[in-house]
């Protein structure tokens, strides 16, 4: 992968999977049930190879939950990102009544179906989030996560606004870079499937890479 070596690449995967851990520990005890994991993958793609990879594995219509971060080493030193649940829409009736714990009635969903799922990913994107930038050494500003049930043709509105500038630069959005990592997830029984998705501007690699190599060096620091 550009700019991050194979030690570490693993170790970012290493990070992200004990990151991801801890908000699977969380998303466990709220549905009071078992919960798989795939292990960690990281890519960088395009916006545009993103989606497409999404749309693969989701179909076009998809519940997410989004929430933009920062994560900051110094005044002049800042990775910003994006921290995302992603499952089915089909399956967003199934985690509401996993979260509820018992059958959400059809009238119902329209009116719990935002601030449950904003709430969920509000506690489980923030531990996972925070998690990464603890063992990252960094400070982490973060927003309130947003809730948005379609078509995944809008995915570039969750996009950073630091996006804004890495396209600048480049002259060309299709050229924009994202280094992509993705967590599967499974509630066992409970007909849930997602993903746990995080992204950040391909733009601030080496800033990343320094993160990752003050890691290496010293894991227990």
């Amino acid at each position: 992968m550009n700019c991050l070596d194979e030690m570490e690449e693993d170790a970012l995967r290493e990070l992200f999977n004990l990151s991801f851990g801890r908000a699977a520990a969380t998303l466990s005890e709220m549905v009071d049930g078992e919960i798989s994991l795939s292990l960690p993958c990281v890519s960088l793609l395009s916006e545009e190879e993103m989606v497409r990879r999404l749309t693969d594995v989701y179909g076009s219509a998809i519940g997410m939950v989004g929430m933009r971060f920062r994560f900051v080493f110094a005044a002049d030193r800042a990775i910003a990102g994006m921290a995302v649940l992603v499952l089915r829409a089909a399956e967003v009736v199934h985690l509401l009544d996993a979260l509820y714990g018992g059958h959400v009635p059809e009238e119902m969903v329209t009116q719990v179906e935002g601030e449950a799922m904003q709430s969920t990913g509000d506690v489980l994107l923030y531990t996972c989030v925070s998690s990464l930038s603890a063992l990252l050494a960094s400070e982490i500003a973060g927003e309130v996560p947003c809730y948005y049930r379609g078509s995944l043709a809008a995915l570039h509105a969750f996009l950073l606004p630091g996006a804004e500038l890495a396209r600048a630069m480049e002259g060309d959005s299709a050229l924009a870079q994202w280094l992509l990592l993705r967590v599967d997830f499974a509630l066992l029984g409970k007909d849930v499937a997602g993903s746990l998705l995080l992204w950040m501007d391909g733009s601030a690699l080496p800033i990343l890479k320094e993160g990752l190599d003050r890691f290496l060096a010293d894991p227990m620091g």
